[in-house]
């Protein structure tokens, strides 16, 4: 008889497991931003939304954009809140593509707020191992960004959310380019974009944007094999004041980003479009 109830017991905690672990399982694209202004046209536009909270940050909203199940969130600002929720979205609610949205700041001259930068690929610009050597390879040297033993460094985007992203319609006068963008934990002003210009930028190629977030989903998505992309709208410059530019253009930065978000999301999974 205890043997039966011991069963019993392990079934019931089996399927109250199963009953709070997520929503109905099935294929959907996950989109990811830091700030609830970066999701706002989601939250305005996703039909049929049901919401699932997680501890005292998250928060997931399941619902459908342009016949695709979606699920998205802000994750809050930071690589660590994003990575955590990339890999919630994965194991809990079966995310088979990734895109992050949201806003940047912009490292290159001529770029003007409101441009909308789709990452070619993505890179943690404060993770720095130079100073280490392998013992069976001294002579080696590991790049800034670069991660030891499985020489990671450069996430790049997929090709075809990638190519999805450029050929979608822009919004009017929105430009659009591709460029590396690079992710670390500081809120970088105009005066410190311009000193880490030698010592940061230029050993990485002088990346197109730098924010807070990308770099930590693009991580997770590239170790469980989930294709990803990254959408930034320029909220502040390499000229200007990088704190009021961003106070005063967040909303209307991220605003520019869902027209081409709602094509990659329509257009995740078909592969990448012929010449």
């Amino acid at each position: 008889v205890s043997g039966v109830c011991c069963f019993r017991g392990l079934l019931n905690v089996q399927r109250m497991f199963t009953a709070r672990s997520g929503p109905p399982v099935c294929d959907r694209v996950g989109v990811l931003a830091a700030m609830p202004a970066e999701v706002a046209k989601l939250k305005d536009t996703v039909i049929n939304q049901v919401e699932y909270k997680y501890g005292e940050v998250f928060t997931f909203t399941t619902g459908e954009l342009s016949g695709k199940q979606v699920v998205f969130a802000a994750a809050n600002v930071g690589m660590v809140f994003a990575a955590s929720a990339a890999t919630t979205m994965i194991n809990l609610f079966a995310v088979k593509h990734m895109i992050f949205t949201g806003v940047a700041g912009g490292l290159h001259d001529g770029q003007k707020i409101g441009d909308i930068v789709v990452g070619k690929d993505v890179v943690n610009y404060e993770f720095d191992c130079r100073n280490f050597k392998y013992p069976w390879d001294p002579g080696y040297e590991l790049q800034l960004g670069e991660i030891p033993f499985i020489s990671w460094r450069y996430f790049e985007a997929d090709p075809a959310l990638f190519a999805a992203a450029m050929a979608a319609p822009r919004p009017n006068g929105v430009r659009i380019s591709s460029g590396r963008i690079a992710s670390g934990s500081v809120f970088v002003t105009t005066d410190q974009k311009k000193l880490m210009s030698e010592t940061v930028w230029k050993p990485l190629g002088f990346p197109a944007c730098c924010e807070m977030e990308n770099a930590g989903v693009a991580q997770i998505c590239r170790a469980y094999n989930i294709p990803y992309v990254s959408l930034r709208a320029l909220s502040d410059l390499i000229t200007g004041d990088a704190n009021a530019d961003f106070n005063a253009f967040c909303a209307a930065a991220a605003d520019n980003v869902f027209p081409i978000l709602r094509s990659v999301v329509e257009n995740a999974g078909q592969g990448v479009p012929g010449p």
